[in-house]
């Protein structure tokens, strides 16, 4: 029996450094071992059980980017993305004699773009009519603020984030002259001052555009209202710049997202609230995430309190979840990720803690190997965690959840597949160790 047991550990041993089928000992599965009695298992009959939820709420003003933009999505509805914001300076001061020339929003693109760039996008600057204050500690994707119904400029265009610094937008003279001249006079020499005269801008997309979701840059040096001002001089005018920029306060933020989908006639138009699950089996046998708009894939084992019915004591030795996005629900304009974040939640979808194993945290990652054989399928590594499911007393309602990085600043979205589907079902891979018959 101490025999028994030192193999055991050793087993054991090698596991909880790697959580990873790959570096389990070569035994061959269903071998009996006479000198040890210790047989090796695999299953993949256990139960999986995907579902789709969504976040009431994500918090969008704690992050470098703004989204801008709309398309129509086959899956998740029409995505709509547009931005709120507070301007600054850290100098309100001009010269007397200065003359404004023009004015322009400079929008610096930060790389990231959802869907078809290629089509027409167009983009309104609307004026806030109230302050950029949260009622709360955060914005929200879900959060608005009230704004001038006519817009002070409109722009069409096509996205270029790779190929162009920025997207310039000329403002109306009118508009920059009675700021500038606020701001030369002496009127606004502060932000508080700023503030009571102009409280902000919105950019919205057109209600009609299927084009793309465009990231632009919170930053001083690549987002700014600049006026373009000449001073006179004894021979020639000398030309210059005075920058506001988007105010980049932490302990109340002065910017936020709001990223919503209309989804009336879609699978997802039932999750109007958090607690509510849309299982696979209801929509086509697929889950759903998405970032942005808040919504997440949640996994549950149902079955796998019948390990307890194999014949004798075993543990755990290695457990893998097996999970593929189909192939036609993701491309070059629709791009998915390589990882996927895995946190636990309560029964009630509210995040507890996220997934660990021996090596810290754990992710959904794409199986390299299937990659050569134009196969993508996430695997994840969650022995630990049903270890730790089958040892609580009394039973919790808990489960796995799937989410994208970036999930309060992008839309990145994803379609997996459920348990039931018919070209790769999400399966649930274990090697047992039977040590006790």
């Amino acid at each position: 029996m101490r025999e028994l047991f030192g193999l055991l550990i050793i087993i054991l041993s090698i596991i909880s450094c790697s959580d990873r089928e790959e570096d389990i000992p070569t035994l061959e599965v269903g071998q009996d071992f006479t000198d040890s009695n210790i047989r090796i298992i695999s299953i993949d009959t256990f139960a999986v059980e995907l579902s789709t939820f969504k976040f009431d709420s994500i918090n969008s003003s704690s992050n470098n980017r703004l989204l801008l933009g709309q398309y129509k999505d086959e899956f998740f509805g029409t995505v709509r993305a547009s931005n709120y914001f507070e301007l600054t300076s850290l100098n309100y001061n001009l010269p007397d004699d200065a003359e404004l020339d023009s004015i322009a929003l400079v929008l610096g693109y930060d790389r990231y773009f959802y869907s078809d760039t290629t089509n027409v996008a167009q983009v309104n600057i609307h004026v806030l009519t109230d302050e950029v204050d949260p009622e709360e500690d955060f914005f929200y994707n879900t959060s608005v603020l009230p704004y001038e119904t006519i817009p002070i400029a409109t722009r069409n265009y096509i996205p270029e984030p790779f190929d162009e610094d920025s997207l310039h937008i000329s403002l109306p003279i009118a508009f920059g002259q009675t700021l500038f001249d606020l701001i030369r006079d002496g009127d606004i020499n502060d932000d508080d001052e700023l503030r009571r005269n102009f409280k902000g801008f919105t950019l919205q997309p057109r209600d009609e555009d299927d084009a793309s979701i465009i990231g632009f840059s919170k930053s001083s040096e690549s987002t700014y209202l600049r006026f373009f001002y000449t001073v006179p001089g004894e021979f020639e005018d000398d030309e210059e710049a005075f920058d506001l920029t988007i105010n980049s306060a932490t302990i109340t933020p002065k910017s936020f997202n709001n990223i919503i989908s209309n989804v009336a006639d879609t699978f997802l138009e039932p999750l109007i609230d958090q607690e509510i699950n849309l299982l696979s089996k209801d929509s086509e046998n697929r889950s759903y995430i998405q970032a942005g708009t808040g919504y997440a894939t949640r996994i549950q084992f149902p079955t796998i309190r019948k390990i307890y019915d194999i014949p004798g004591t075993g543990t755990i030795l290695n457990a893998t979840l097996q999970i593929k996005p189909p192939p036609q629900a993701f491309s070059n304009a629709l791009p998915i990720r390589d990882s996927l974040f895995v946190d636990i939640a309560d029964q009630n979808n509210e995040l507890i803690d996220r997934l660990f194993n021996g090596q810290g945290g754990v992710f959904a990652l794409i199986n390299e190997e299937n990659i050569e054989f134009n196969e993508v399928i996430y695997e994840i590594p969650i022995g630990f965690y049903l270890e730790q499911e089958l040892q609580e007393a009394p039973i919790i309602d808990n489960a796995l959840v799937l989410f994208s990085q970036d999930f309060n600043q992008t839309v990145d979205r994803f379609v997996l597949e459920g348990e039931s589907s018919t070209d790769f079902r999400a399966r649930l891979i274990l090697t047992y160790a039977i040590y006790d018959e």
